[in-house]
């Protein structure tokens, strides 16, 4: 009797690690440590982990029922409770419900701080996430969801530090109030960066109701309870307040069906703290500017645009005789977000944002973006068999019609050894199938 409970232990170890494993082969990945584990024990019932472990990219829930041989009912009691908390994605489409397991980053990380829920140990949860997203020593978990180029988030410029001269094309997907003023839905949540930050008692002064959701997304998090309705008018006023305190607009990587809207600080952002101290600039797409300082203008002073820079680009030398001031500001344009949070803070009218000379790579769609960050990060086969076994042939065929579009070179050599043997394959029994499934 005494070995009972082990052997209960051990079965329950195994579906926590396939569910670790299963978030791992997502493109953003879930490196295995200690604190990751507590967190799925925390977040996830056994039985409701080993569901997730098998839960593909996107799967109708009438189909998951029937695959797994369980009652529809049931399981979509259980997928809600499970959404509620934002362990699982859920969406209508066509009078369908789908479902997809949620990534920890951007994931059930935001989900669990867009709010401070009584059913769960938020300040233990908020110690192991600290732990497993900012103070490993290796950085496992940013290196794995910032590896490459291509990111789950953007830089929007700030539209009123742009030159008025001569006059400037910005597109409505790179402008923060036509986002928000075009969108069918709005929602507001806490910012879950800066909730997280204080249950640790470590978050700055700056607003917290400012993660801002649109459309599909935002209809999600309110079936969820994860957010509040607001108007167009009501987001806007939400994004102008959050200029006003320096915050940075940052948005979901993606050029159509914008999905969020953060306003980020440099102090709590996951993202800008993986800039910052994990030293990977890329972890946040830039906008298609960049800021560029006057050094006839600039006065080199201690509580301008060097405490305004969200990304530390931006720091303060001793000029050593070089000039006629003892000290001016530096920008690093590599790490620079094209944000314009500096231009607005300068009081000597020093800086302003001119255009890059490569623009940013922006992905068309949200399974654009996906496709373009297995490739980068070693996944297409995980992503391609995910979605072949949770929306079928005809859904992998969208996936691989997206692939073939892209700009991408390296994602057409990404795809060239499976050509031959595999993609054919699928696409042979594309045109035995009829279905048509959501876009992720």
């Amino acid at each position: 009797m005494g070995e009972l409970p082990a052997a209960v232990d051990t079965r329950a170890d195994e579906v926590y690690e396939q569910l670790q494993q299963r978030l791992d082969r997502m493109p953003t990945g879930a490196p295995d440590t200690p604190a990751l584990r507590r967190i799925l024990r925390l977040l996830f019932s056994e039985e409701e982990a080993a569901l997730a472990a098998h839960l593909p990219s996107i799967v109708a829930v009438d189909r998951l029922a029937r695959d797994l041989g369980r009652d529809p009912d049931q399981i979509n009691a259980q997928l809600t409770s499970m959404a509620q908390r934002g362990l699982v994605l859920d969406l209508e489409h066509r009078g369908e419900r789908w479902v997809a397991l949620a990534p920890v980053v951007i994931g059930f990380f935001e989900f669990t701080f867009m709010r401070v829920r009584d059913d769960a140990p938020m300040e233990e949860l908020a110690e192991l996430f600290d732990e497993y997203l900012f103070t490993d020593d290796e950085h496992r978990l940013a290196h794995a969801v910032f590896a490459g180029s291509v990111q789950v988030g953007r830089s929007l410029v700030r539209e009123e530090a742009l030159p008025a001269r001569p006059p400037t094309e910005v597109l409505a997907w790179e402008r923060a109030t036509s986002i928000v003023a075009d969108a069918r839905t709005v929602a507001v949540s806490a910012c879950p960066c800066r909730t997280h930050a204080g249950l640790l008692d470590r978050a700055c002064d700056a607003p917290v109701r400012t993660c801002l959701s649109f459309d599909g997304a935002a209809e999600a998090l309110l079936r969820a309870d994860l957010a509040e309705p607001i108007s167009n008018d009501e987001g806007l006023e939400i994004l102008a307040s959050a200029k006003a305190a320096g915050l940075a607009q940052t948005a979901d990587n993606v050029k159509e069906r914008i999905a969020y809207l953060c306003n980020c600080c440099g102090c709590c952002c996951g993202m800008m703290q993986a800039i910052r101290d994990a030293g990977l600039h890329d972890a946040i797409v830039s906008s298609n500017w960049v800021a560029r300082i006057d050094p006839d203008q600039c006065r080199g002073c201690r509580d301008g645009c060097v405490t305004a820079c969200p990304a530390a680009a931006i720091e303060r030398r001793d000029s050593q005789g070089q000039g006629r001031r003892a000290y001016w500001a530096v920008l690093d344009a590599e790490r620079c977000l094209g944000c314009g949070g500096c231009v607005d803070r300068c009081r000597f009218e020093a800086l302003d944002l001119v255009p890059r000379q490569q623009r940013p790579y922006t992905p068309d769609s949200t399974l654009d973006r996906m496709i373009a960050m297995a490739v980068e990060r070693g996944k297409l086969g995980d992503l391609l068999l995910d979605t072949l076994d949770g929306a079928g042939p005809v859904a992998v065929a969208r996936l691989l019609q997206h692939l073939e579009r892209s700009s991408l070179g390296t994602a057409l050599r990404a795809i060239e050894p499976l050509r031959s043997v595999f993609l054919r394959g699928l696409l042979a029994a594309v045109h035995r199938g009829a279905a048509r499934v959501p876009a992720p």
